[in-house]
């Protein structure tokens, strides 16, 4: 078996609920606060943890699939989709966010709380604020950089804070307006330099969340659900992946860059021959954040290694090349085709719903995985492309003026619930969903 056929573990999912359930009972604070977040967000205390802490022996750990970390007292588990456990006589909730300072904030405004003390500095590995403690209770947030920190804050001293905002500066100015094969690759310098600046980890957290930020820009179930999030401070801490969209001939600058922030190859999808598409998955060890690189894939190299090889361009375009011919390379102007965050799935789907933001219908529907992509946002295209399309035979002259008039499908947020710890990804219907979003045929 391969070791990235994911396997269900709802022994170990059930420890991790038991564990919470029990957080959640022995404190009213606790209860309090997941109450507003189902209410005002859609997502369970599972969506955001990093880590819970509570009564639980190495045994029971060990015998549900988790391991020990170079951390003492932290344990993982490599096979699952699940947070940290750390064994100990209190309970914890840690909540992944992206920026304890604004949760922290927000709690104090909801709670009439006072301020709490902030733990770590800006833009290091792991910082962490306790938001309450209850009858041996604790709730607290933090920014997960870096699983390297383990669960120590990191105080940076001032060259390492200079290095750190030189970085994320490099990452966030780099010339995103190119285009082409070309201008992914002119994107290299910048990956390198912030590397050498503060290293793989913080490196690669600081482009992925600069990219959730640049998406919601241009998405407006993106933003809308973000607002509702961010009123807790919450941000995008409950991120499950992140997909971005290549041309062929761009693919392999593409990986290039986000093998030099450290994101390592994971499972790729093979979908060629039913959809004419395929999908490298990227997962970085370090900071722990998820990639879906997609690409038109002819049927015949579906055998290929195409993360490793040059993909030349071909004459007809596929979903992605057609999506990336309208809008640009993911990596350049037209930032992710969606992002992926982890939600109760129905309550999600009607209360977008209510805002104005319908959804599609669900790619997934299994007892442990749940899927769906909001309807799209509309997104103008540039004459020139159209025409160039047109020219090339590749779009038809009354669906290129619709387009003129109506813009054509962008970017998506993706609704997805996960249970049993699985890890994986629905590849099948994840094909027929790419084949009803391709730009020529999906209409308002």
């Amino acid at each position: 078996m391969s070791e990235y056929e994911w396997q269900l573990h709802p022994q170990a999912e059930a420890l991790v609920d038991r564990l919470v359930a029990e957080a959640i009972g022995k404190s009213a604070e606790l209860a309090a606060f997941t109450r507003r977040l189902a209410a005002q967000t859609a997502t369970r205390a599972q969506d955001w943890l990093d880590s819970v802490t509570g009564p639980v022996t190495v045994d029971e750990l060990a015998a549900v699939g988790y391991q020990p970390t170079d951390h003492a007292g932290l344990w993982r588990h490599a096979g699952a989709q699940l947070p940290a456990v750390v064994p100990a006589e209190h309970y914890e909730l840690a909540l992944r966010v992206d920026d304890i300072a604004a949760l922290a904030a927000s709690h104090a405004r909801e709670t009439g709380a006072s301020a709490a003390q902030l733990e770590g500095s800006p833009l290091a590995g792991f910082r962490r604020v306790v938001l309450a403690e209850q009858n041996g209770v604790v709730l607290a947030g933090v920014e997960r950089r870096s699983w390297a920190a383990g669960n120590r804050p990191q105080t940076f001293q001032p060259s390492q804070a200079s290095a750190a905002s030189q970085a994320w500066q490099l990452l966030a100015e780099r010339p995103r307006t190119l285009s082409g094969p070309a201008g992914v690759r002119a994107q290299l310098p910048a990956a390198r330099a912030a590397v050498e600046l503060v290293g793989l980890d913080l490196a690669a957290s600081y482009f992925l969340q600069q990219e959730r930020g640049y998406w919601q820009r241009h998405n407006t179930a993106g933003a809308l659900q973000h607002a509702r999030q961010d009123r807790l401070g919450l941000g995008w801490g409950n991120n499950d992946h992140h997909t971005f969209r290549s041309s062929r001939a761009a693919f392999a600058p593409l990986i290039e860059f986000l093998t030099l922030l450290g994101f390592g190859s994971r499972e790729r999808f093979y979908a060629g021959a039913q959809a004419g598409w395929g999908a490298q998955v990227l997962e970085h060890p370090g900071c722990g954040g998820v990639i879906f690189a997609d690409v038109d894939l002819l049927a015949g190299e579906v055998d290929l290694d195409f993360s490793q090889v040059e993909l030349a361009e071909t004459g007809r375009h596929g979903t992605v090349g057609m999506w990336c011919a309208l809008h640009g390379e993911s990596l350049l102007a037209a930032g992710m085709h969606h992002l992926e965050g982890q939600f109760s799935f129905d309550e999600l789907t009607t209360s977008l719903a209510e805002l104005g933001q319908p959804s599609m219908r669900p790619f997934s529907d299994y007892p442990y995985l749940r899927q769906a992509f909001t309807e799209a946002d509309w997104w103008p295209v540039p004459a020139a492309r159209l025409d160039a399309l047109v020219t090339a035979g590749q779009l038809e002259p009354r669906r290129a003026a619709e387009i003129a008039e109506n813009g054509a499908a962008g970017s998506h947020l993706e609704n997805l619930a996960r249970r049993s710890g699985f890890k994986g990804f629905n590849q099948a219907n994840v094909s027929a969903t790419m084949a009803a979003t391709d730009p020529r045929e999906y209409r308002r």
